[in-house]
């Protein structure tokens, strides 16, 4: 079978096309994932070309590992969203869902397409509880897709509250830790002669910059 030619274009516009698509995809790939993602529209030559043109003008960074040179579009190139977190982290999640969700998809076509089939298996009606079951996940996976898209953060309340009980059992240790630091160090050096920072430089003892009555996450 003759192998499929691909189509030609400026060098600007494979420069143009490389760089929206490195900015929709917002993660490291080769120039041989790019050239195999853009369906071989232009040539591997064209888009070792365009991308190197776009490290040299900055909107495109490059690492090399061993023989494998990676490419990713810079983060100062793409907005941070309204919540504060970076669109890399949250291009990654997205990637997630749309991965999961394709997959629902596709096993909700199959099952849709093969429902005479599923007949020698299971009855009519599994096959139509199946098919409700994956159209279900489809739009709770679609709905969280959106919510990612829109910038929402999903933090289920239990996780917030085990954080917020970690917290506050490690400061409510280091506070305890510092008192009784200081109560033995100052039992120790009360009637010793010199000044008891002397002695804790004399034997090492680095303490916390942070005043030791506050707080040290402590607005």
């Amino acid at each position: 079978m003759a192998k499929k030619k691909t189509t030609g274009g400026s060098a600007k516009e494979e420069e143009h096309a490389v760089l929206e698509y490195m900015k929709k995809v917002n993660r490291p790939y080769s120039a041989t994932d790019v050239f195999n993602n853009l369906h071989s529209k232009y040539s591997k030559a064209h888009i070792i070309k365009a991308l190197d043109k776009l490290v040299e003008e900055g909107e495109v960074i490059s690492k090399t590992y061993g023989k494998s040179i990676v490419y990713s579009i810079k983060q100062d190139v793409v907005k941070s969203d309204e919540t504060g977190q970076t669109l890399d982290s949250l291009e990654v999640e997205i990637n997630k869902v749309s991965d999961e969700l394709n997959t629902v998809k596709s096993e909700n076509k199959r099952l849709e397409g093969e429902l005479s089939k599923l007949k020698s298996d299971v009855t009519t009606k599994e096959a139509t509880e199946l098919i409700q079951k994956y159209k279900q996940e489809n739009e709770q996976l679609e709905q969280r897709l959106n919510h990612l898209k829109s910038g929402v953060v999903l933090i289920p309340p239990e996780k917030r509250k085990r954080a917020d009980e970690e917290f506050t059992r490690n400061r409510d240790q280091w506070k305890k830790r510092r008192t009784m630091f200081q109560t033995i160090f100052k039992t120790v050096t009360e009637h010793m002669p010199g000044k008891p920072d002397e002695l804790k430089e004399e034997l090492g003892i680095e303490e916390d910059s942070i005043p030791y009555d506050k707080d040290p996450l402590a607005s």
